[in-house]
């Protein structure tokens, strides 16, 4: 495989992690499209599951959600196959008053100043016809999470 090849394909990958986590914080379910048909999310196995499990997080969360990604570390395997980690920040706000704006352009309230979370996320990426999509997305590894979430648990 040649360099640019290489190249191409890694864009490719990081373009659809940023995909992935701008879309979690607008339409959650919507995040199904960007996996296999075959794909896995954590214990889900196909879109269909994927997107019911995102849909119901999303109905009975009102918070401004904000996933901050780092440390993108993508290895490409081969032309049809690649693997990524990266970290995920993970700020929670309640939506008070006026002040913050979320990714629909909506005035939400709440302060972002805190984490709730530092995760290590781990991906493999299966060319299919041509496109790229996530074919696993692994249970994130917890790194961090504030005292008073832990309480929360």
């Amino acid at each position: 495989m040649t360099s640019t090849k290489a190249f191409e394909i890694h864009h490719q990958c990081e373009r659809l992690v940023y995909k992935f986590l701008q879309v979690l914080e607008a339409d959650q379910a919507k995040t199904a499209d960007l996996f296999a048909e075959d794909g896995q999310a954590f214990k889900l196995v196909g879109r269909e599951k994927i997107r019911e499990h995102f849909a119901a997080i999303a109905a009975v969360d009102h918070n401004v959600n904000v996933a901050l990604c780092s440390n993108l570390l993508i290895d490409v395997d081969d032309e049809d196959h690649a693997r990524a980690t990266n970290y995920v920040t993970h700020y929670v706000a309640d939506p008070e008053a006026e002040d913050l704006i979320d990714p629909g352009g909506t005035r939400v309230g709440g302060e972002l100043n805190t984490a709730r979370s530092i995760t290590r996320w781990s991906w493999e990426f299966r060319r299919v016809e041509g496109e790229w999509l996530i074919s696993k997305l692994q249970y994130p590894e917890s790194v961090l999470l504030r005292r008073d979430v832990i309480d929360d648990l």
